[in-house]
């Protein structure tokens, strides 16, 4: 087979990953940070809370750690309906500026992200919206917006968007930190060339990389389902592994946590037929939760693939082990670590002559323009 055959957008956007993460942070300036949140109202946010819809909820919990660990901030990712519909009012307003709820949407125009915006607003709340169309309704409606400008590309399904979006989140965190001086600026400086580091990094490591997962695919596209596991920002890296298999060919798919899946997931019938896909990282606390995970997906006999930056050796001579770069500082991890199953991802999808948002089907292809579905659903200020 040939690869090329099967090229695909997540594929191509994976190529160029490495390289669109150096122009973002060239984008991303100290004039725009500053300018986004004035330092009074930085420091006035005693809480931070993060919202989005799919992959830009996921890019809240992928960032999250840096705002724990460096910002030394407090911070809540939730999904746009639940900080919409079910989050108490009190909540929201209770201190000046505080909480500071930063929402993201590439597009800016998804209606439960502009109820998020509003409703904040509403009762009180600092807000800022992460988004590639500064002149979308919820910017109309945010106090600040931060613009990606991302280049002109490929971005569905969303793979550099998404790296865009977590990379925003990593900069405004790294700018409460400086300010909050719980980084100095040595530290400071060593993190924003880690990125650069980290891209350069991936980007020799790609074309291998590349050639693996196309084999992987041959393999797992005619699977029965396919399982991730991850843990904390990890996790999010499984769900996006998770979302790609749905966005790129349909297929039944499942995420959980290494405790959880020993819980819950472990007891999936025919596990030989069921693609297990595992993000854990050397340096994470549940490292050895994971191995011991692992361990029973190995007893079950399922095909697995182990995305992680630890050797072979850690794991079943049995499993695909993609051994990734490892990131200069923990945090930044999740920016990349999708790429290996993007590529298996976008490639099974071809290989089993599916349309990406399935649009080789009739109904999908009507009903993914149904304007109900996304950006006029009806808003609500509750």
């Amino acid at each position: 087979m040939n690869k090329m055959d099967y090229d695909s957008s997540l594929a191509r956007q994976s190529r160029l990953a490495p390289g669109f993460l150096k122009t973002m942070q060239q984008t991303m300036t100290e004039e725009k940070l500053v300018s986004t949140l004035p330092l009074k109202e930085l420091w006035d946010a005693q809480q931070i809370i993060i919202t989005g819809c799919g992959d830009s909820w996921l890019a809240g919990i992928a960032a999250k750690p840096v705002f724990e660990s460096v910002a030394k901030m407090d911070v809540k990712v939730m999904r746009n309906i639940e900080f919409t519909r079910y989050l108490g009012s009190k909540m929201l307003g209770y201190s000046p500026n505080t909480p500071l709820v930063i929402a993201i949407s590439i597009s800016g125009n998804v209606s439960r992200v502009v109820e998020a915006v509003m409703r904040a607003k509403h009762y009180g709340a600092n807000t800022i919206l992460i988004t590639n169309n500064p002149n979308s309704a919820a910017a109309k409606e945010a106090r600040y917006v931060l613009p990606l400008e991302m280049p002109q590309g490929e971005y569905q399904p969303g793979g550099n968007s998404y790296i865009a979006s977590t990379f925003a989140l990593m900069q405004l965190a790294l700018r409460f930190a400086r300010a909050k001086n719980t980084v100095s600026p040595l530290e400071l400086d060593a993190m924003q060339k880690g990125f650069g580091a980290y891209a350069d990094a991936w980007a020799a490591a790609l074309p291998e990389m590349e050639d693996r997962a196309f084999e992987l695919a041959k393999t797992w596209k005619d699977l029965r389902a396919y399982d991730f596991i991850g843990d904390y920002a990890e996790y999010a890296t499984a769900f996006f592994g998770s979302a790609k298999v749905l966005e790129c060919f349909g297929g039944y798919t499942s995420y959980d946590d290494s405790e959880d899946w020993c819980h819950i997931n472990y007891f999936l019938r025919e596990p030989e037929t069921i693609g297990r896909v595992a993000i854990t990282n050397s340096d994470t606390p549940s490292f050895g939760r994971m191995k011991e995970t692992l361990k029973a997906v190995e007893q079950l006999g399922s095909p697995c693939m182990v995305v992680t930056d630890a050797g072979k050796g850690e794991f079943a001579s049995s499993f695909q082990v993609f051994t990734t770069p490892k990131a200069p500082f923990f945090w930044m991890a999740p920016l990349l670590q999708h790429i290996p199953f993007d590529y298996v991802a976008g490639y099974m999808g071809r290989m089993k002559g599916v349309e990406d948002f399935r649009h080789d089907v009739p109904v999908f292809e009507l009903l993914n323009k149904a304007p109900h579905r996304l950006t006029q659903s009806q808003i609500e200020i509750i």
